[in-house]
């Protein structure tokens, strides 16, 4: 897990005396949100980790919880109803808001742990591998070609072996402890270049269509136009690139 900044487990405690905005502070670190993408999540995270936490809830039981909603939604997108689809694609996103959940239980209650931490991981693992597998898989049946099973497997290979580029990385430089869960895997050099130019944002864009909030995100798309298919293409090619693009990108860095 990550490592605590020095006075931030004091934070934690009399929490359920203070303010949303309070709680905020301990709960919501500005280094445990790096992406601008967690803001939205992290606008409503909050009120549901406080309801959640004065319930007795566990960081380490909404984990399981999260994986689960997230299971159950990759498997409903396999129906033969529009509506059940899209039921299982707003599943996927409460469980991505659940994921925002847990960390800021943990640290509302200074409850956080390694296995939290494994825990975790597994669950993005789990789900980043069946949601491509799933697409590909129900843009089969309803097409009924198979080529789009396979897609769905080339996908999940694409993302998931891009995904954990990083732990390689980590173990490459032999600084695990600077690994994913600090964000922080051969970080890149700083650059003075801080315009924002088109093929900027189109890469952004790009990176972001392979990572949680761009997975489920598309997924909720394609599933209210009902063209899991294309997206299922999308994941297999845009995937292959994605992936070499994030190679040269590590070798680089740790070069």
């Amino acid at each position: 897990m990550k490592v605590v900044p020095s006075g931030q487990a004091g934070l934690s405690q009399g929490w359920a005396g203070r303010s949303i905005r309070e709680m905020r502070r301990i709960a919501q670190p500005p280094e445990y949100s790096p992406s601008l993408t967690d803001r939205p999540y992290r606008a409503v995270s909050i009120y549901l980790s406080v309801l959640l936490a004065r319930a007795g809830a566990t960081p380490n039981g909404v984990t399981v919880a999260w994986i689960v909603v997230g299971l159950v939604g990759v498997i409903g997108l396999l129906a033969d109803a529009w509506a059940v689809r899209v039921a299982a694609a707003l599943l996927l996103e409460l469980s991505y808001l659940l994921d925002f959940v847990d960390g800021e239980i943990a640290r509302l209650t200074d409850r956080r742990s390694n296995v939290g931490g494994l825990l975790d991981l597994l669950g993005h693992g789990v789900l980043k591998s069946s949601l491509p597998l799933a697409v590909g898989g129900a843009a089969a049946i309803q097409t009924g070609q198979g080529m789009f099973a396979v897609a769905g497997a080339v996908g999940a290979v694409a993302i998931v072996v891009g995904d954990t580029l990083r732990f390689y990385a980590a173990c490459t430089a032999n600084d695990l402890s600077a690994g994913d869960l600090g964000h922080t895997v051969a970080p890149a050099r700083p650059s003075h270049d801080r315009r924002v130019t088109f093929w900027k944002l189109v890469g952004t864009a790009f990176d972001l269509a392979f990572e949680s909030p761009g997975l489920y995100g598309l997924t909720l798309v394609a599933a209210l136009t009902d063209r899991l298919d294309l997206l299922s293409l999308f994941w297999a090619l845009g995937g292959l690139l994605w992936f070499l693009r994030r190679t040269l990108v590590y070798c680089r860095r740790l070069s």
